[in-house]
């Protein structure tokens, strides 16, 4: 190694942390916001820490299952700026349902979609430390 590589290596040290990406630790996300195509079908994503401290009137998003194990989903979101409220659920189809258990308890991010019919085609779930509440 040469003499000017050696000296070059701390502060290429230095330049590389100066650059490292950001931490999240304490950090909150919140977001929510949910659509609905003209066929019936849509999604809705966001935290729960989102969906809940929304200033529209009636956003609110949850997961439910019945003790007779039926599951579903119901999602609203209200545009602030117009008062239109989208609003849509689902029942899961195997895959997604079998999620469930962890969506129920969730902290996080989540994101699901459901095709025409009502049926929950996607979930997906993140519990990163941006998404709680500290």
């Amino acid at each position: 190694m040469t003499r000017f590589a050696k000296k070059m290596v701390p502060v290429l040290s230095v330049a590389v942390l100066g650059g490292a990406s950001l931490a999240y630790a304490g950090y909150t996300s919140e977001s929510a916001y949910c659509y609905k195509n003209t066929d019936g079908s849509g999604g809705c994503y966001g935290s729960f820490l989102g969906f809940q401290n929304h200033a529209g009137s009636s956003t609110q998003a949850y997961f439910y299952r019945h003790d007779s194990g039926s599951k579903s989903f119901y999602g609203a979101y209200t545009n602030t700026s117009t008062g239109v409220t989208t609003t849509g659920s689902c029942t899961p189809d195997a895959a997604t349902g079998a999620l469930w258990s962890k969506a129920l308890t969730l902290s996080g991010y989540f994101n699901i979609q459901w095709d025409a019919t009502g049926t929950c085609t996607y979930l997906y779930l993140n519990n990163g430390s941006q998404y709680s509440n500290f």
